[in-house]
């Protein structure tokens, strides 16, 4: 069940919740040295038709032959995942090594070393505020799977 909060109020609300412990993240590939590990769940601003997600942005460290985690994003996507819209022709690579078509929307118009409130503001260039933007109503969304996942481990 998806669950609807202000967007102001998703953040603190998903750092509280169990239920999002242990979903399955998406790492998306964007060279050889650059992916992001992008959060299992979304948040869709229908408003606004604009999906969020966050993720860590890694950076391949050639000592230690591993993706090192580098800093916080939050990704900004056009559309909803829960409905399916996703490029047919990405492919993400999950963490147990697999190569995987991509389950995230088609291709992110944005992100930022930021929160959801602050990348937002700064995408729409000062169209709306700070606090219109915390006023926005959102849906989080745990993917069907993820949740299914979760009920057989229990």
């Amino acid at each position: 069940m998806n669950k609807r909060y202000r967007l102001g109020e998703i953040e603190e609300a998903v750092s509280e919740m169990e239920e999002l412990i242990g979903l399955e993240d998406d790492i998306a590939e964007i060279d050889d040295d650059f992916q992001i590990v992008v959060s299992g769940w979304s948040v869709y601003v229908e408003s606004l038709n604009l999906t969020l997600r966050q993720g860590i942005a890694c950076v391949w460290d050639a000592e230690e032959g591993l993706f090192m985690p580098d800093f916080d994003v939050t990704i900004v996507y056009e559309g909803n995942i829960e409905t399916g819209y996703s490029r047919s022709d990405a492919s993400v690579v999950n963490e147990s090594g697999e190569s995987m078509q991509a389950s995230f929307p088609a291709d992110s118009l944005y992100y930022e070393q930021d929160g959801m409130v602050v990348t937002l503001g700064n995408w729409l260039n000062g169209r709306l505020s700070c606090e219109q933007i915390e006023q926005l109503w959102c849906e989080l969304i745990i993917p069907k799977q993820n949740k299914e996942q979760k009920e057989s481990e229990e």
